[in-house]
């Protein structure tokens, strides 16, 4: 509504949104032309609206939890008429990834609760060309960009591509045994996502983000079991408030709603977070 025209502050930032958008967009058709073998299908996939119904887990005594949202993109690599390969990604405008402990603890819940929709998704078929989907992967992409600084000037102008294209490096989780597919290069370390071989090939254990198929489909059933036992807190009437505490950050840093709550963040016992046992960190 022409705000970003309000005034020369406003179309500076205009320009470099649209800069960066220009950016993203040249990167993702040269990795799609080059490596990453998905093809998107869908975009903006809603559930739970028209004719599409929503996700809905079975809870005791005969009750539903119905779930309904807006998919930002689903890319598929058909391996046959039957069956295909499925990623759901999420765009941000900032860089976000995934974090155990809010998995585990049921904070952070949206991106792998996409692909558990799409997973479940009633004859799929239809809109994805493929009879049985098989969940790969789930992907946060920033669409600003995240650049790192240099020493200097020359240090931050050379190598311009290769610093473009990792400042669009995808964050999040997939199967390792589909990788071949996520990225046919054959690179010792990915440029797309966040992962890095051993001298024999074979994945490095300081990679968080692969998993093996086990494990993949171990923390996608993880998901669903947490929805549901929130879903049965809820109906039970369980609406105490009891925000959460990670290291020094509280929920109530990113909570608008204080004056209703009334906690007090000096004097409030939070509900702190225990720390996930299992998952490495990023190398």
């Amino acid at each position: 509504d022409g705000l970003r025209e309000a005034g020369e502050e406003s179309r500076v930032k205009a320009r470099a949104l649209i800069e960066s958008l220009q950016d993203f967009v040249e990167t993702l058709v040269a990795w799609m032309r080059g490596q990453y073998q998905f093809d998107p299908v869908v975009a903006e996939l809603a559930f739970g609206e028209g004719e599409i119904p929503p996700w809905e887990l079975e809870l005791s005594e005969g009750r539903r939890l119905a779930l309904h949202g807006r998919i930002d993109r689903v890319d598929v690599f058909r391996k046959s008429d039957e069956e295909a390969l499925c990623a759901v990604i999420d765009y941000k405008s900032s860089v976000k990834k995934l974090e155990p402990v809010l998995v585990e603890n049921g904070i952070q819940l949206q991106l792998l609760a996409y692909l558990n929709v799409v997973r479940r998704w009633p004859e799929p078929e239809k809109i994805f060309g493929a009879s049985r989907l098989i969940p790969a992967g789930v992907f946060y992409v920033n669409l600003r960009g995240k650049y790192e600084r240099g020493e200097n000037r020359n240090d931050a102008l050379t190598e311009i591509e290769t610093t473009r294209r990792q400042a669009y490096k995808h964050t999040g989780r997939f199967d390792a045994s589909h990788l071949e597919h996520l990225d046919c290069s054959g690179s010792k370390k990915g440029e797309q996502f966040n992962y890095s071989r051993n001298k024999d090939g074979s994945i490095s254990k300081r990679s968080s983000e692969p998993l093996d198929g086990a494990q993949f489909i171990a923390l996608l059933d993880s998901l669903e079991m947490k929805m549901k036992e929130l879903g049965e807190r809820i109906l039970s009437g369980d609406t105490r408030i009891d925000p959460y505490k990670k290291s020094s950050a509280t929920a109530c840093e990113h909570c608008s709603y204080g004056a209703i709550c009334r906690i007090d963040p000096w004097t409030h016992e939070f509900r702190e977070l225990k720390k996930t046992v299992g998952e490495s960190s990023e190398g």
